[in-house]
């Protein structure tokens, strides 16, 4: 009888004990995931609707299989919320799921207004402007030295001719122009060329080999040099710089860079095509592109304000800093000659636009102009 009482009680004992452990587990409370659960069908619902291409209304390559991972990881804790998933948790991956769909979203290739485009010179023949607002280019060679001060500063260095017309990237003949040591196209003053954002896109191909005069001043284009703004390499990393309107304090210059070099050839006319673009929206942000690639974004104070409107005004110039009649010869004037620079090797499909173009437009005309 005594054996049966102990067993009957460790019995017991074993039963609260199983009892106890329950109403523990019963304590857990399961998260609210009405929030995560709506986020997680509007990520399918982009997954499912929605494709990546190149076109307007398309979204940039690459970018379903980064929803699709935030997706998979916001299901995994969906999931969980039923037995161990927190609430913080479950805000936390509500939180990440709706910046991956908001990145998506920002990567909608948009439809860019034909008249925010304020040049296009494709080269295929000539230097006119394709736009439709003929801003026509002149071949000019380099201007001549005046004794030992010109745009050639080195001994032994010849001034180059006016740019030729080469292949462009793709093999096409006469569809770009080659310039070297000083020739440059000109293009008449436009109040257009001053917008108050501004977008520079373009092809190059740069031969560095061998060159020994101004290696760090290879300009692209310019307006007035830093006086307006300009587009170089120094020698092989993108800079834009541009004079800041601040006529109640005085001059101010921003002079950025693409935070990267870009690839070239080692020999005269081995080097690989190089799609370059620098946007600027005129308030606060300027950013970077190398192939379609965004490389550095840089924002207020590093770049800020309105961009100053040249005065005097001067013509553009496509591969040098300066058109030919700018120039001065005189080593305090402001257009001084022997402060200027040049580009070597190829330019193609130079276009300016009068907005600052978002990084899927970017995407959008690299991937356009990167085939034939």
């Amino acid at each position: 009888m005594k054996y049966l009482t102990l067993t009957m009680v460790l019995g017991m004992s074993l039963v609260l004990a199983i009892s106890s452990c329950s109403k523990k587990g019963s304590s857990f409370t399961p998260p609210d995931t009405s929030s995560l659960s709506a986020s997680i069908d509007s990520a399918e619902w982009y997954l499912a609707n929605t494709h990546e291409g190149t076109q307007p209304g398309e979204y940039t390559k690459g970018s379903q299989a980064t929803l699709q991972a935030a997706l998979t990881s916001a299901q995994a804790v969906a999931t969980a919320a039923a037995t161990t998933a927190t609430q913080a948790e479950v805000t936390a991956a509500t939180a990440n799921l709706n910046a991956a769909i908001a990145a998506y979203e920002a990567g909608k290739i948009s439809t860019i207004a034909a008249s925010s485009l304020v040049a296009y010179w494709k080269f295929n023949g000539n230097a006119n402007d394709s736009s439709g607002n003929g801003h026509n280019g002149t071949l000019e060679a380099c201007p001549p030295a005046q004794g030992s001060v010109g745009l050639i500063t080195t001994a032994g260095v010849l001034p180059g001719p006016v740019p030729n017309l080469t292949n462009d990237r793709f093999g096409n003949a006469n569809s770009a122009y080659h310039f070297s040591n000083g020739g440059n196209i000109d293009v008449p003053y436009s109040p257009a060329f001053n917008p108050a954002a501004i977008t520079l896109s373009l092809w190059c191909r740069q031969d560095t080999a061998g060159r020994i005069d101004g290696a760090n001043n290879c300009y692209l284009i310019s307006l007035s040099r830093w006086n307006g703004w300009k587009f170089q390499t120094q020698p092989t990393r993108p800079f834009f710089t541009y004079q800041l309107d601040t006529s109640a304090v005085g001059t101010t210059y921003f002079n950025q860079d693409a935070g990267v070099a870009m690839t070239i050839g080692t020999t005269v006319g081995a080097g690989p095509w190089n799609h370059l673009v620098v946007t600027y929206d005129g308030v606060g942000t300027e950013s970077f592109y190398i192939n379609g690639v965004l490389t550095k974004t840089w924002v207020a104070p590093a770049v800020r304000g309105a961009m100053m409107p040249i005065s005097p005004t001067y013509d553009l110039s496509i591969g040098t800093d300066l058109a030919n009649a700018a120039y001065s010869y005189l080593s305090t004037a402001p257009n001084y000659i022997s402060y200027g620079g040049y580009w070597t090797g190829d330019i193609d499909d130079v276009m300016i636009y009068n907005i600052a173009l978002t990084a899927s437009q970017v995407t959008q005309i690299y991937n356009q102009q990167v085939t034939q």
